[in-house]
């Protein structure tokens, strides 16, 4: 049976081809050519020998990815992708927004999700399974072809928990930094996540390591939400096993081994998340470590869950809130909520019209 040679790196490519008595370059032609000319065909890789095309053709295949449908905001420049994994037909969603220069891709790590917050739609479309390295890639590459678009950003904030699909989401973000696939700056890229015990601290070694140098300036967003560890395990019940004082001491190893500051994401709630003691304990959060807190809006969805219905905030709640933060010599800035007509922005992703739009 032949191989997805999407879920290959350079190096394990390099090791294929000398156990075959093929000479080690040729691995850079074949992942340049289809990687950073994005190739769907090896009888089109036409610098490499007829013999190694053969080669390729017996052992490998290019995957492809199936899109069912694609809906665009009339309120900025944001698209939203529904794909389907041709390979065990599940579906995924991928946003591409445009905005100042900078061409941004959100992608995907899981379809579904198995965390389950409590604000977020995509946890109560449920866990599916962990994308492929492959599966990854292909959101982005088919996004560039179909828009006739280079992403000057990548973030992993679609669907799922990156760190819960950690050897596929890391190869993925190898292969994309490589200097002969898309050569994406590392800076470029941030990866969401709620924390992990044990996954902050791991990542922060790998991307440390000499061997990943490409890929060592990855920003790390923590979905934070709360800083009172009874309110958060109520918004991410997955929490419970993460304690934040557990995870604090892992943002710091992650900023003295990497010197890159750290994004806390915040979901405003009224009378939730908003407090005094709140605005306290993220103003000494803040001052821990070089950080910023992106405040976000709360995205309705169909599932509303009772807790965050009780938060009917307005906007000069929100503003507000940034004021006294802001006042408190917090970095805060306010996220945008992209493609919101569309369910595109932070939380909305589930898939909705998978059914009704298969084609």
């Amino acid at each position: 049976m032949n191989n997805d040679i999407y879920n290959y790196s350079l190096e394990e490519l390099k090791l294929i081809l000398n156990n075959n008595h093929i000479e080690e370059y040729r691995a850079n032609q074949i992942f340049r050519a289809i990687h950073k000319n994005l190739l769907t065909n090896f009888d089109k890789i036409s610098n490499i020998p007829k013999s190694l095309r053969k080669f390729l053709n017996e052992q490998f295949f290019i995957p492809k990815i199936n899109l069912i449908d694609v809906k665009k905001s009339t309120i900025n420049k944001t698209k939203k992708f529904l794909f389907e994994l041709s390979q065990n037909k599940i579906p995924v969603e991928t946003v591409l927004m445009e905005e100042k220069g900078r061409i941004t891709i959100c992608v995907s790590v899981q379809s579904g999700c198995n965390v389950g917050c409590i604000f977020c739609a995509t946890g109560y479309f449920g866990f599916k399974k962990n994308l492929s390295t492959s599966e990854i890639l292909l959101q982005i590459y088919e996004i560039i072809k179909m828009e006739n678009v280079k992403p000057t950003n990548i973030v992993y904030m679609g669907m799922g928990e990156p760190f819960l699909n950690y050897n596929n989401f890391l190869k993925s973000i190898k292969i994309l930094c490589s200097k002969e696939g898309l050569g994406i700056n590392s800076d470029k890229i941030t990866v969401s996540t709620i924390g992990l015990k044990g996954t902050i601290k791991k990542f922060a070694d790998d991307i440390s390591l000499n061997e990943n140098r490409e890929i060592r300036k990855i920003k790390l967003a923590l979905s934070l939400h709360s800083t009172d560890n009874g309110i958060r395990e109520k918004l991410i019940p997955a929490s419970k096993k993460n304690k934040l004082a557990e995870i604090y001491k892992e943002l710091i190893y992650f900023y003295r081994k990497t010197k890159t500051k750290i994004t806390y994401e915040y979901i405003y709630l009224k009378n939730i998340n908003d407090k005094t003691e709140d605005i306290k304990r993220i103003t000494k959060l803040s001052k821990m470590i070089p950080s910023n807190i992106n405040v976000i809006r709360y995205h309705p969805t169909k599932q509303n869950n009772i807790l965050v219905l009780k938060s009917k905030e307005t906007e000069n709640d929100l503003y507000d809130f940034i004021s006294k933060l802001r006042t408190a010599k917090v970095t805060v800035n306010l996220r945008k909520s992209n493609g919101l007509d569309i369910n595109a922005a932070c939380g909305q992703l589930a898939a909705e019209n998978y059914k009704q739009n298969k084609i």
